[in-house]
């Protein structure tokens, strides 16, 4: 897929510069690299063998793109094409502050169009959805036959990983591309969907192997912030009621880090067995009845407005219109 030729857009879309294709393709990228390093951050930073300085590249390289992403969405506020409405471009300046991968499927304020590698400058809807997601479908099938080694390796050579770094980094990096596989698709198809909280709805089980981890890291930094509670109260012990809050913690990042693998197998699962040529063509089938019917039920109603408008005596839903009664000054004398 080609990117479209301006002399075939739409009346309403501007063609892109080489400037806006330039900046768009410089902005993927750090996009791109922001999730990289929150996906390494994520993964490994609550890890024991991490060391100083790689928990100093990922949080030094997260805190130069942030702004940088930030930065740009405030520049596409300003430099968007007037004769839009405001409110989108705000929310989704907000959205990408917020979740800067989303950059990388962010729709030019401009143009109106997305930019992706390999594809280029496309609008946003059906077209674009079935070609990122017939592009995703070979590599995430090769992520999900990734998840069954890993998670074997995981739990049957636990104590193996644990005494050597070198593995345990190889499980981690392992585990992040696997995260960072899911979360681009999810980023890219619910930006080039025409309805992005469905495309979320339906694919619940990819939202939530990309947003599990998320949640572990949030619960394991109040966690590792929790002992300062001790100088705040002056080398006080912690009181009851704060330990419970603790164990609590504890136990939610737990339940985050087996749900996450849960979620993952069952979507590794799922995109083994799901994608079948058999199954597709049922989905379609069913599609294509359900389309059949719609299309004859407008045809019926179709034929009634003409039969309406070719006989005036006929009713707006298609009945005769009664007699009109006969009046006094109608009856003969």
């Amino acid at each position: 897929m080609t990117s479209p030729d301006p002399a075939t857009l739409a009346n309403d879309v501007r063609p892109p510069s080489r400037s806006d294709t330039w900046r768009a393709r410089v902005m993927f990228w750090i996009a791109f690299a922001y999730l990289l390093l929150f996906a390494g951050l994520i993964h490994r930073a609550q890890e024991k063998e991490v060391t100083e300085l790689e928990l100093s590249i990922l949080l030094i390289g997260v805190e130069i793109l942030w702004p940088i992403i930030a930065i740009e969405a405030i520049v596409g506020i300003v430099r968007r094409d007037r004769s839009r409405r405001l409110r989108p471009v705000l929310l989704q300046a907000l959205l990408v502050m917020l979740l800067p991968p989303y950059r990388m499927g962010l729709t030019d304020p401009r143009t109106g169009l997305i930019w992706l590698p390999r594809i280029g400058w496309n609008p946003r809807g059906k077209a674009l959805y079935r070609s990122l997601d017939r592009a995703f479908s070979g590599p995430m099938l090769l992520f999900a036959f990734l998840i069954l080694p890993v998670l074997g390796l995981e739990y049957f050579r636990a104590e193996q990983v644990r005494s050597e770094p070198a593995l345990a980094l190889t499980l981690h990096i392992g585990i992040a591309l696997i995260w960072v596989a899911f979360a681009m698709e999810l980023v890219l198809e619910s930006s080039a969907s025409p309805k992005p909280f469905s495309h979320l709805r339906d694919r619940w089980l990819d939202a939530a192997i990309v947003a599990l981890p998320m949640l572990e890291f949030i619960l394991t930094r109040w966690v590792d912030a929790a002992p300062l509670a001790r100088l705040l109260r002056l080398g006080r012990s912690l009181s009851p009621e704060q330990i419970t809050r603790m164990q609590q913690l504890y136990r939610l990042r737990g339940m985050a880090g087996k749900a996450w693998q849960a979620f993952l197998l069952l979507g590794g699962l799922g995109r083994l067995v799901g994608d079948r040529p058999e199954k597709r063509l049922k989905r379609i089938e069913e599609q294509m009845v359900i389309l059949e019917e719609q299309m004859a039920d407008l045809r019926q109603q179709a034929d009634e407005v003409r039969k309406s408008m070719t006989n005036p005596t006929l009713s707006s839903n298609g009945a005769a219109a009664p007699e009109p009664k006969a009046t006094r000054s109608d009856l003969p004398s």
